[in-house]
């Protein structure tokens, strides 16, 4: 159990961290958005939330079988953001779209590719068998 929690606490954060800033008033969401368009913080978000969840789902799964983590990471991400964006409809001062849908999808994606390279670099052959 302390195994899977490892692993699986940082996407679990994450998400009650997404439903938070989901739940905050547009204008709040607005000041502290640094300027940065709406769809570029979306598609970071669920980058970030992407690469958890794929190593999550890596970590449980043995070696051979990165690309059911990289789907079911899509998959599970993809339906986070149509919750996500559903939850957003009933908050006052909040709109949901399904654009917003679209580019968490692409930053999740953007996770898999990302992941992927990143497990090329021999360097961190240690970190993934010690992890």
């Amino acid at each position: 159990m302390a195994y899977q929690l490892k692993y699986y606490a940082p996407p679990i954060v994450y998400v009650l961290l997404i439903l938070f800033l989901s739940s905050l008033n547009q204008n709040v969401v607005s000041t502290y958005s640094f300027g940065l368009a709406d769809y570029i913080l979306h598609g970071v978000e669920y980058h970030i939330l992407g690469v958890t969840l794929i190593w999550a789902f890596y970590r449980e799964k043995p070696r051979l079988e990165f690309r059911s983590s990289y789907s079911l990471a899509i998959s599970t991400g993809s339906l986070i953001a149509m919750a996500d964006e559903f939850y957003q409809s009933f908050i006052p001062t909040r709109y949901s779209t399904i654009e917003d849908v679209v580019v968490d999808v692409f930053g999740l994606i953007l996770s898999v590719i990302t992941f992927s390279l990143l497990m090329k670099i021999p360097r961190l052959e240690k970190f993934r068998i010690d992890a």
